[in-house]
């Protein structure tokens, strides 16, 4: 009975005390979930918060994005294309036998594009517009991304002409542009410039080409500069202009497309698409990379650099591609040259080109490219000057074709800082080979490849015997052979004679070209052409010392594919304005004054000749 009651006692103790527990929770759980209280209320209640590292902060809701992404690759006819390089710009993939893909692309990826393969048509924005266009935007909502690929009715093309654009650089001013012997401006926008001049002498070059000529186009970066303040309709307008002709067109972003600011290149990706890509023509596989790397503001480096990211997609681009092909790199800053390097940029070793340096990649780069039995080629821009430059690079003979502006000196002339005309290239590719090359200069006869000068001539205050230490009283002749390299032969022919011209190949100016823009330099400084700037190579000029000061002489200029190119002494400039853009009053009037004069004093000669033969005949 005694033990019955204790368990009973027992009993009714837990049963209050987990009352009491029940009403200390409710308790609590009323004080925590109060409404907003007044403060004389408020002051009644004591509160005993938790411990800090005790409250449970609700975790918030992440969702959980899935980048896997998949797509086919499909012809016209529904079959699949296998074997084609899928990227998001940071992965590279290849589709299957039944040209399907599947890659996990990265968050910050904004395209996926494929590399267009060499049997079939690049893709192009509109009719109208033949700019290439082989990607789409990423979404998130997004999983797959189709592509319709339209095959070539006769397949890979054996043969075809790519012409090189190098900076169009149209920008938001009107430059000083002159057609006539005044200071009076001609009011011509440079995209209307690019427009008429550059794109309409394209034109007129695709025309002369046999029928049914496949032809493609590279722009070299530098689409635009926003001079003048920023325009959003830019791009889209260079774009427009370039593909107005027959040719499709691909582009490398530039610094100046760029400079450093996000919003401008989201402006030349909304309009040209991926920065880093390739594709393939003929036996030829391309690859456009950004090499413009910006470390503080618009300041880059130079030579260009690659980001660890770009280097890891070019190494998977490169080993999804077929090595017998030829790879041609393309990028907007040089590689083997440059005076504003990174840190573990290489100095060059050619004696006179001192303060120069090769980009800290290029070890890199060479070693993936000499996998290729088609070889290579290294195609820039950005210079506004032409230079296929020449380096022993690690033992080994390396060229990259710096290509000269289409815009000349930003539009401010007709020429560009190393004396080449504005203009373009034309390449002829057959297989792995380029078998032709040669420059365009703008509404020039692709004939004409050189100008002749006299080193004594007196340009604006330039002279080319000052520039290059060259004799005054011997009527030097010096010819700018646009598109020279050392496997070109250039001789003076005097009284039947061959002899070699000696090649310039140096850090400095074009006499010429420094005097011509001495009066109008408004897009950049005067420094840009002259001496003043230390990034200026010149190795296209060539000069010969006349056995006879006074003698007729022809200088003769063979290039590497079998082309001879022929020019006088007589065809020397000695006005800083010939056949360009620019005129200066003063100068003109007193060459006009000169030019009579010697007109008179010649009728004068023939006249007394005449009179002189008359008496001897009587």
């Amino acid at each position: 009975m005694k033990r019955k009651l204790l368990y009973i006692g027992g009993i009714l103790l837990v049963c209050c005390m987990l009352v009491a527990i029940g009403m200390t929770m409710r308790l609590n759980e009323e004080i925590t979930t109060l409404p907003a209280i007044g403060p004389k209320i408020a002051a009644n209640i004591h509160y005993h918060p938790q411990m800090k590292d005790s409250i449970q902060k609700p975790k918030p809701v992440v969702k959980k994005m899935d980048f896997n992404i998949s797509g086919t690759l499909l012809d016209t006819d529904g079959k699949g294309v296998t074997g084609v390089i899928v990227s998001d710009g940071y992965h590279c993939v290849k589709t299957d036998s039944s040209g399907r893909y599947k890659m996990k692309r990265d968050s910050l990826a904004r395209f996926i594009y494929y590399s267009v393969p060499a049997d079939c048509e690049v893709p192009t924005h509109s009719e109208t517009d033949r700019t290439a266009c082989f990607y789409q935007a990423v979404s998130n909502d997004k999983k797959k991304y189709d592509f319709t690929l339209t095959r070539l009715p006769g397949g890979k093309e054996v043969s075809y002409k790519m012409i090189v654009i190098g900076d169009p650089q149209v920008t938001n001013a009107y430059s000083p542009y002159y057609t006539s012997p005044d200071d009076n401006p001609i009011k011509k926008s440079d995209v209307e410039r690019f427009t008429t001049q550059t794109m309409a002498d394209i034109k007129q070059t695709i025309k002369s080409l046999p029928a049914g000529t496949p032809v493609y186009g590279l722009s070299m970066g530098d689409d635009v500069q926003y001079y003048g303040g920023y325009n959003a309709k830019l791009e889209r307008q260079i774009r427009q202009a370039l593909g107005s002709s027959e040719m499709r067109l691909f582009s490398v972003i530039g610094n100046h497309d760029q400079d450093g600011k996000a919003l401008y290149r989201r402006k030349w990706e909304e309009n040209f698409g991926p920065t880093d890509f390739s594709f393939d023509r003929g036996d030829v596989h391309y690859v456009c990379i950004n090499n413009c790397f910006f470390h503080r503001g618009m300041s880059y480096y130079s030579p260009g650099e690659l980001r660890e990211r770009q280097v890891k997609w070019l190494k998977q681009n490169l080993a999804l591609t077929p090595k017998d092909k030829k790879v041609v790199l393309c990028y907007h800053i040089p590689f083997t040259f440059g005076n504003a390097p990174f840190s573990k940029a290489k100095p060059l070793t050619n004696a006179n080109e001192e303060g120069h340096y090769s980009s800290s990649r290029l070890s890199l780069l060479l070693s993936l490219l000499k996998r290729f039995k088609g070889g290579y080629e290294l195609f820039c821009g950005h210079t506004h000057f032409a230079c296929n430059h020449e380096i022993n690079y690690e033992g080994e003979d390396v060229m990259e074709h710096c290509h000269a502006a289409a815009c000349g000196n930003i539009w401010q002339s007709n020429i560009n800082i190393c004396g080449t005309p504005n203009g373009y290239y034309v390449y002829s590719f057959v297989g792995t080979s380029i078998n032709d090359c040669y420059y365009k200069g703008t509404f020039w006869d692709k004939s004409k490849q050189m100008t002749i000068f006299r080193s004594q001539t007196d340009f604006n205050g330039e002279k080319y015997a000052k520039d290059w230490q060259l004799a005054t009283n011997r009527n030097i002749l010096v010819a700018n052979v646009f598109n020279a390299t050392s496997h070109w032969r250039v001789v003076a022919i005097e009284d039947g004679k061959e002899y070699l011209m000696r090649r310039i190949s140096s850090k400095g100016q074009d006499a010429f070209a420094a005097g011509y823009h001495h009066k109008y330099s408004e897009s950049v400084s005067y420094r840009f052409v002259s001496k003043g700037n230390g990034y200026l190579i010149m190795n296209h000029l060539y000069y010969y010392v006349p056995k006879n000061p006074n003698a007729k002489i022809i200088i003769k200029a063979s290039d590497p594919y079998g082309h001879t190119f022929t020019a006088s002494s007589s065809d020397a400039v000695t006005e800083p304005f010939v056949n360009y853009a620019h005129y200066y009053e003063r100068e003109y009037k007193e060459y006009k004054k000169q030019k009579d004069k010697m007109l008179r004093d010649s009728v004068v000669t023939k006249q007394k000749d005449t009179i002189a033969t008359k008496s001897v005949n009587k």
